[in-house]
């Protein structure tokens, strides 16, 4: 019988600790989940209490794992492993009663609704249910057959996935309504220069995409003269809010209205390409018809 304390461990609480094992830095391991650090340190101190263990020894000038650590971190990887086979095993027994998908965690998901009820009335397929994640998190998650298909922004190393272009997508500006720039209603992107700090996903996060724009960047002549880690959709809107701060965000994002804040049109064409990816898992059946389908996508995101 499993004792009572441990009940009340989830999934979710293992794939934490994994990470931070990885990363063995709070702040890290909580920009990679898309987190603050206080959720982060709770839910592993929930986690330690729960097991009776200290997993992670935080004195002294770094976070190190403990040897009770180094034992769970084996033992959470192998229960994570088999968690995750366990769903793609019963996804391919035809138990599942959604098509997973995978989506960009800066996508505008007002849009989510229209798209399901697309897919279902055109396609006469089960429901889809949205997972969203940063792009190589995404990967992982097909790459474990956890999801079935995913819009992933590239470029990205598929490693053979199968996969087809849904849409190009074009990026404005996101300023502190405040600034003096708000007043135009399109700026070129360097002008962006005069309202550091300059907020972009950490180049460690996924070091090809983050190329892919810093050559756009360069090309126009466009050099922040600071920048800092944007912390996710919700926290650098509201950085921008308080004015402190830019960033460029897909098109679709300026659909919202945000108090605070103002989306102009760039007069430089920075783009990026989506592409939608699919599970090695996933049937070849489903996989043409989420292809022949690419038009509802490609409306999502724009």
């Amino acid at each position: 019988m499993t004792p009572p304390g441990l009940r009340s461990i989830d999934i979710r609480q293992l794939r934490y600790f994994l990470v931070l094992a990885e990363e063995l830095n709070f702040r890290r391991a909580a920009e990679r989940l898309h987190l603050t650090q206080p959720p982060l340190s709770r839910q592993i101190a929930a986690l330690e209490s729960a097991l009776g263990v200290t997993l992670l020894d935080r004195d002294g000038p770094a976070t190190r794992l403990t040897t009770a650590g180094q034992r769970a971190r084996m033992a959470f990887q192998a229960a994570v492993q088999a968690f995750d086979a366990a769903l793609a095993e019963a996804a391919a027994g035809g138990l599942r009663g959604t098509l997973r998908l995978g989506l960009p965690w800066w996508m505008d998901m007002s849009a989510f609704q229209a798209l399901d009820a697309g897919w279902r009335a055109t396609a006469g397929r089960m429901p889809l249910e949205p997972v969203l994640e940063t792009g190589p998190q995404l990967l992982d998650g097909l790459r474990r057959q956890s999801l079935d298909a995913a819009l992933i922004a590239m470029p990205h190393e598929l490693h053979g996935l199968r996969h087809a272009p849904v849409a190009s997508l074009h990026h404005v500006a996101l300023l502190p309504s405040g600034s003096a720039l708000a007043r135009k209603r399109a700026l070129r992107l360097r002008e962006l220069e005069a309202l550091p700090p300059f907020l972009r996903f950490p180049k460690r996060q996924n070091p090809a995409l983050w190329m892919h724009y810093q050559r756009q960047y360069e090309a126009v002549g466009f050099r922040p003269t600071a920048e800092a880690a944007a912390p996710g959709t919700t926290a650098t809107i509201a950085q921008i809010a308080a004015g402190r701060g830019c960033t460029l965000m897909p098109v679709a994002l300026a659909r919202q209205r945000y108090r605070g804040v103002v989306a102009r049109r760039l007069l430089d064409d920075i783009s990026v390409e989506v592409h939608l990816v699919f599970s090695d898992g996933l049937e070849a059946e489903l996989v043409a018809a989420l292809t022949a389908e690419r038009a509802l996508f490609e409306a999502a995101l724009r």
